[in-house]
């Protein structure tokens, strides 16, 4: 997602930011399974900064891919690619851990994401970037405690939403969430795609430096390596972590 229209040519710093956010992935998803799974203390991930991380990561995660939307050619494809691979996570979650299912998960959500972005493309193209930036941030942080049933600009409450709009799983997927509605990883519609059209409106200001900046696909090494590939990082990580810590704790390393 962070290729060039410029063949053999990639975006190496959007590739090596996304690379970063990978590794800080592992790392938070290596300290939880080391505290959740095989029991062991880590003072500053038992003390919530761990909320911080895993928000660091999300909100990266989704405002590069929004920025690399404008980079990309194959939109819908791609869109449809990560939607595909975000529901057989569900699938995954659903047959081998039915008490901790993952519904409407990042992947889901960025694939559903780029599927609005394929319709609305063109439209967004023509609005001026900085008020697009100013507004999506501000829906955004009106809309960040939707899932709660209020709107509100930080901890100035707005409004309140009624309590009919959160019903099933289709409202749940779009960010109102049904009472008893469990899920380990949760990226609904709202209040998210506005942090998305955020990363959307960045490229469209910053367009002309991004296509000045790339480069050869190498250039920036294991970062960028990373960051091309963590589609499929994402998808393996999680079980090679387990495998990786299970035998280290059979050895009794851990």
């Amino acid at each position: 997602m962070a290729s060039s229209k410029r063949s053999g040519t990639r975006v190496n710093w959007l590739d090596a930011t996304r690379g970063a956010a990978v590794i800080l992935m592992i790392i938070y998803h290596t300290c939880w399974d080391l505290v959740f799974l095989f029991g062991h203390h880590i003072g500053w991930f038992a003390n919530h900064p761990d909320l911080l991380l895993n928000r660091i990561i999300c909100f990266s995660f989704i405002l590069i891919s929004g920025y690399s939307v404008g980079l990309s050619r194959q939109i819908l494809r791609r869109g449809v690619i990560v939607f595909l691979c975000g529901a057989a996570i569900t699938v995954v979650t659903l047959v081998f851990t039915p008490n901790n299912p993952i519904w409407f998960g990042i992947l889901t959500f960025i694939g559903s994401a780029m599927l609005i972005m394929a319709v609305l493309d063109k439209g967004l193209k023509k609005a001026p970037a900085i008020p697009g930036i100013i507004i999506c941030l501000f829906l955004f942080v009106l809309f960040y405690h939707v899932i709660e049933g209020r709107l509100s600009f930080f901890t100035f409450p707005v409004a309140t939403i009624s309590k009919g709009l959160y019903k099933n799983y289709i409202t749940a997927y779009l960010g109102f969430p049904f009472k008893g509605f469990i899920s380990e990883d949760y990226f609904s519609i709202l209040p998210w795609i506005f942090l998305y059209m955020t990363g959307y409106f960045a490229y469209q200001a910053t367009s002309d430096f991004a296509k000045k900046t790339a480069g050869p696909i190498r250039k920036w090494g294991l970062l960028s390596l990373l960051g091309r590939y963590s589609l499929q990082i994402y998808i393996v990580h999680q079980g090679v972590i387990f495998v990786v810590l299970k035998i280290l704790n059979w050895a009794g390393i851990i």
